[in-house]
């Protein structure tokens, strides 16, 4: 059948919640930059010095990590490494994405990654120049009329 989506088997691995044996979860967001190319997702994602991305992981509990093609600052070294062969870098053929991880117990672990999922969204969601300015516009308008 054409078009039909292909089906992989794998085996599916049975968690001892009992015991609270710690797990790690891995899970990798997609950025979307065919959707927003002139979008510096990368640089949001960071923020300045890398603090932005700090923040996020102490805030979430979990290990994070921009990858996939464009995530490097220097393209030239970025096509060097990919062309390399080196499996450390074989991220470098897909598409940019970040990787979230945690490694606890199995129920911990879910919530840190659903947490660290709905924040890292809020990093993927593009604001215009006009929209940003309208908001911090309202905000500080807020704050002048409320009465302290």
């Amino acid at each position: 059948m054409r078009g039909s989506p292909t089906v992989v088997h794998e085996k599916k691995k049975m968690l001892d919640i009992t015991r609270d044996r710690p797990i790690k979860i891995a899970v990798r967001v997609q950025v979307p930059v065919r959707d927003h190319p002139k979008f510096n997702f990368v640089g949001k994602l960071l923020g300045p010095k890398g603090n932005s991305l700090k923040r996020l992981q102490e805030e979430t509990m979990c290990k994070m990590a921009v990858l996939g093609k464009g995530s490097m600052r220097d393209r030239k070294k970025e096509e060097e490494l990919r062309l390399s062969g080196d499996p450390r870098y074989a991220h470098l053929s897909e598409d940019l994405h970040v990787e979230i991880s945690t490694y606890t117990a199995p129920a911990e672990a879910h919530a840190r990654i659903a947490y660290a999922l709905a924040e890292v969204r809020r990093f993927l969601v593009p604001v215009s120049a006009k929209t940003a300015h309208n908001t911090t516009q309202d905000t500080q308008d807020r704050y002048t009329r409320c009465p302290v």
